[in-house]
């Protein structure tokens, strides 16, 4: 099977309604903006799902609910299950985010958790242009190749993404005004999804033999904070990480087949412990803040949210895996924000819809605002909501 019809064939299983966005709109869309890469193959099929719903309209805004005040998710429990509420649990304000000049299709990717400094990418043909906003003042970086995306930042300032430069491809650092290429072991590797960092400045990826597919062979890698040598961590053989915790945590996957079986937590021995989950479930963790990881689980297509002190589970009324998450434990799934289980309205003008990414632990919340054009979605910009 074919990434393309696997795609079709995942997306036939999300309850949306197919008057809003047509198949191959979601089709095009993922080929557009699916991190592009053969990754999020790589990282599992539920992984090309995650990638591809975050085109998939986010649950629906509207403008006008009055703002209450913002609070974190009480005790989940094994068999908790919080529905998405049509009812928006807080308001929260929108801003426009500058572009630097030149730069076209420009999302925002990520926060850091205390909500200063935000990263994205522009898109010239299928290529990315990485952009760094401190206190709202963009910066496009440098070039290295012919594609530099980046995917994540810390609280320091700290950088990291991809580099794509014909058959090259790489994960580096940013720090301080530099570019450092963070170097994997002897042999020839696809680093894949994306690169992830935490508070220390300590960055994971996973790899696996340039050519093999659905994470065959693969291992994870880490690099300590101002090193380039990788270290290889002693996870089992299908472990796939997703995040880096700041206590060093390390949350993702155990996959078989291509696909994630179990969610899972570890320590940089090695040493895991499985994140609960309903009856019949599959699961993959993707995102850790503090107490907290998200990810999703199947076949329901369920967003879950894990307590990481007890393990404990909640199902979330979402269609599609949870992205990200604060130290308070909001969600961002499908391009939603929840808290509660309940959707925080993401205000936008008439006639937008928001689409979130990432949330700091302040509150702050970074996506795009998109309008419809014709059968697709058309990206109007970065923006962020204060919430």
């Amino acid at each position: 099977m074919n990434e393309e019809q696997e795609l079709r064939d995942r997306l036939e299983a999300v309850d949306v309604p197919r008057s809003r966005i047509e198949m191959d709109a979601l089709v095009r869309a993922g080929r557009r903006r699916a991190f592009r890469r053969r990754s999020v193959q790589a990282a599992g099929g539920v992984a090309l799902a995650t990638a591809v719903l975050l085109a998939v309209p986010p649950i629906l805004t509207r403008a006008g609910a009055q703002p209450t005040v913002p609070a974190g998710p009480g005790p989940a429990s094994a068999s908790a299950e919080a529905t998405a509420s049509t009812r928006p649990a807080s308001l929260c304000r929108m801003t426009e985010l500058p572009v630097p000049s030149g730069l076209k299709d420009v999302t925002a990717v990520a926060v850091d958790p205390t909500g200063k400094y935000v990263v994205g990418n522009g898109v010239v043909g299928q290529d990315f242009r990485p952009i760094l906003w401190a206190d709202g003042q963009p910066q496009a970086l440098p070039m290295l190749g012919q594609s530099v995306q980046v995917t994540a930042v810390n609280a320091n300032g700290v950088v990291v993404g991809l580099v794509q430069d014909g058959q090259q491809e790489y994960v580096f650092r940013y720090e301080n005004g530099a570019y450092t290429r963070l170097l994997t072991p002897p042999g020839n590797w696809h680093p894949y999804p994306t690169p992830a960092i935490n508070g220390s400045s300590d960055v994971i990826i996973n790899v696996e033999p340039r050519g093999n597919s659905g994470g065959k062979d693969s291992i994870v890698l880490l690099w300590k904070a101002g090193s380039t040598t990788a270290v290889k961590l002693p996870l089992p053989a299908g472990a796939n990480a997703q995040d880096i915790n700041d206590d060093g945590t390390i949350v993702g996957a155990m996959y078989k087949d291509g696909l994630a079986t179990v969610a899972y937590a570890w320590d940089q021995q090695g040493n895991g412990r499985k994140l609960k989950l309903p009856a019949g479930q599959r699961a993959a963790a993707y995102a850790a803040q503090g107490d907290w990881a998200t990810g999703g689980m199947w076949p329901s297509g369920a967003g879950a949210l894990w307590n990481l002190q007890t393990g404990e589970v909640t199902k979330l009324g979402t269609h599609g895996p949870g992205e990200a998450v604060n130290a308070s434990g909001w969600v961002v799934a499908s391009g939603a924000v929840l808290r509660d289980g309940a959707v925080v309205e993401l205000a936008v003008p008439s006639g937008q819809t928001s689409r979130a990414a990432g949330v700091s632990d302040t509150g702050l919340v970074v996506g795009q605002a998109l309008t419809k054009a014709r059968d697709d979605d058309q990206n109007l910009g970065p923006r962020v909501w204060r919430c």
